[in-house]
């Protein structure tokens, strides 16, 4: 799950957080919950920009 983590968050230049990785996800058919994909990215130290 990471690597498909890292994989939505590289592809979209490191400016998607949690919410936008989550849908990706989702639409390639990966069922994982949000609270999940936000954890493991807090693990990873990704973070999506800050407007």
């Amino acid at each position: 799950m990471r690597v498909e983590i890292r994989r939505v968050w590289d592809e979209n230049f490191g400016v998607s957080g949690a919410d936008k990785v989550w849908r990706q996800l989702r639409r390639e058919g990966l069922e994982v919950a949000r609270c999940t994909v936000e954890r493991l990215m807090r693990d990873m130290g990704l973070q999506g920009a800050v407007r």
